[in-house]
């Protein structure tokens, strides 16, 4: 299914399609509380319906002189509103309870599929529209769904009960309502239509309002050092501004169904009134009949309103719907078999043999990459940006997958393997560290799920974290706050070192680990560094000498390929890429 918010989207999927699925995938897994919701909804409209017939019975007996039958009347009246009045709160509960829960479901499902969905794809889409599915499309489609539990089962069971009770007094009556309201059901889901439409092009602007903030909001040290505050909410104006035309044409829409109910039921009534007249004259029916017809339309007019209203909350919340469906139908490109053995890394040898690599836009990565690093080696990936080096990286656990080539480790090619298995035997310390908004204890301790406090603190020990640490106000329990915004660079890094220091894993990988700190804390993270690539294997990728010049093997990459590759001092001395590289560091 593709997604109707995307360029070139196909035709939306039926509305009938849709909750075809819904039903079959979501409701019918809490069919128990469906069936008592049903229960209770009908509880509700035959008490609702039953207003028409004793209104009936109370006019004809007292039309016939039986006035000694009028005081059951208003005992009969408030029974029936107390039995409504309690159906109808059971059922509003139970209704709700149905509609969170298919929710819960729906969230849980499309947030596992976007875990494990390709990484290739979650960059592409961006975080502001990650977060808006799980946001503004999820409060709209539960929206949806609690009317949908509420209204649908309740007003169409009403209208129905009450249309019998209606056609048992007066079938010919009745049918003049049945033959007047379907005439506005054409121009309702002709709305509801356009509504559809509208509603897709109005989530996916909301993603990337949503992305633009978090742009705007996380960007909010260098939109002030650079005065952007007025560019910014100016960006921010124009969207709001889109936001607002997307809603206003959404509520254009919502609105046109009520005067078309509220015409065509004023046609039913004045038909209703003359014809029941006519009746009467006639002596063809009572007056205790067309009171009961009366009370009928005055108990199911509420009821086609709301089913009115219902199709275009329907059509926006369906819009959201397939969105959500788009989501768990698509199939990730990454993958391995289902009996795909485990890889068992003896050694931790790491080969590209031939590896070519290019992203969907045709853009070329790598051109047939021949490179390896031999157990417990540091081998390090030098060379200009977009040369390729953080590509090889993203591949060696399969970020993406390489298009020609192969990829080993200790002579297994990685594709042939699990994939929790091949991602287990690494560890990344990457640049851009990733801090979660929990204790110190809980983010080096994602190194290990299983891992005690003994494990976490000898993990920060070795990466040289331990101290500061216990200078914090709660030691280990210390919140590091979003993002480890509580904590300085250096600190932040040296997180992820103990982290990686816990998972223990054979191939270390790391990507400028020590390039955007101080010379001080750079220090300090390089002996952790050093500590936790003793006996691994390890692709390091840097732009400083120091670093660089410490591995047993170097490969400089150019334009997707190796332009050279040899140890530090021979590279020196051929003076080619590599050594200009050194030079315009020592320049800079």
């Amino acid at each position: 299914m593709t997604d109707p918010a995307q360029p070139g989207a196909s035709k939306p999927a039926p509305t009938a399609t849709l909750a075809r699925r819904l039903w079959r995938d979501w409701l019918w897994r809490r069919r128990g509380m469906v069936v008592l919701a049903l229960v209770l909804s009908a509880i509700t409209a035959a008490a609702a319906a039953s207003y028409a017939g004793v209104i009936a019975w109370t006019f004809d007996k007292l039309n016939s002189g039986a006035a000694d039958f009028f005081p059951l009347a208003p005992l009969a009246v408030v029974g029936l509103a107390a039995i409504r009045g309690v159906s109808l709160y059971l059922q509003t509960v139970q209704t709700n309870r149905l509609a969170l829960n298919v929710m819960q479901d729906l969230q849980n499902a499309m947030f596992a599929k976007l875990m494990q969905a390709d990484f290739a794809r979650l960059q592409a889409e961006g975080t502001g529209s990650l977060v808006s599915r799980f946001t503004n499309d999820i409060t709209l489609l539960r929206e949806t769904i609690v009317r949908l539990s509420n209204n649908l089962m309740r007003d169409v069971l009403t209208v129905i009960i009450t249309i019998g009770v209606m056609l048992s007094l007066d079938w010919m009556l009745s049918l003049l309502i049945l033959v007047v309201y379907p005439i506005a059901a054409w121009p309702v889901i002709r709305i509801g239509q356009r509504l559809r439409k509208t509603s897709s092009q109005a989530q996916a602007q909301m993603g990337e309002v949503t992305g633009q903030l978090e742009e705007s909001f996380s960007g909010a040290r260098m939109i002030k050092t650079y005065g952007l505050e007025d560019h910014e909410t100016e960006r921010a104006r124009k969207s709001f501004f889109e936001r607002l035309r997307f809603l206003l044409k959404i509520t254009e829409n919502k609105a046109r169904v009520d005067p078309i109910l509220e015409v065509v039921g004023g046609l039913a009534f004045a038909g209703l009134v003359a014809f029941a007249g006519w009746r009467m004259l006639e002596g063809e029916t009572s007056l205790g009949n067309i009171i009961g017809v009366l009370t009928g339309i005055a108990v199911i007019s509420p009821a086609i309103r709301a089913l009115g209203t219902l199709n275009a909350v329907v059509q926006e919340g369906f819009a959201v719907l397939e969105r959500v469906f788009t989501v768990l139908d698509t199939e990730e490109s990454v993958t391995t078999a289902l009996d795909a053995p485990a890889l068992d890394v003896t050694a931790g040898a790491v080969e590209l043999d031939g590896v070519g690599f290019a992203y969907p836009d045709g853009s070329v990565a790598l051109n047939k990459i021949s490179l390896k690093a031999d157990p417990g080696q540091t081998v390090a990936l030098v060379g200009p940006s977009g040369s390729g080096k953080s590509t090889i990286l993203n591949l060696l656990p399969r970020l993406y997958d390489h298009q020609s080539g192969r990829i080993t480790i200790d002579g297994t090619a990685t594709s042939a393997v699990s994939l929790a298995s091949l991602r287990r035997s690494m560890a990344l310390v990457s640049q851009d560290v990733t801090l979660f908004d929990d204790t110190v204890r809980a983010n080096i301790g994602f190194g290990d799920l299983d891992a005690g406090d003994d494990a976490i603190i000898a993990a920060a020990k070795a990466a040289d974290a331990h101290d500061f640490i216990m200078a914090l106000p709660d030691g280990y329990d210390s919140p590091v706050g979003p993002r480890g915004g509580n904590l300085s660079g250096g600190q932040r890094q040296r997180l992820s070192i103990a982290r990686a220091i816990l998972k223990n894993a054979p191939i270390l990988l790391l990507d400028e680990a020590t390039s955007a700190l101080d010379t001080e804390s750079e220090q300090r993270v390089q002996t952790a560094l050093e500590h936790l690539s003793q006996g691994r294997t390890c692709l390091v990728i840097a732009h400083r000498l120091s670093t660089v010049r410490r591995a047993d093997w170097i490969y400089v990459m150019e334009d997707g390929r190796i332009a050279e590759q040899g140890r530090h001092d021979d590279l020196i001395a051929c003076d080619g890429l590599y050594a200009r590289l050194c030079r315009m560091q020592f320049e800079a």
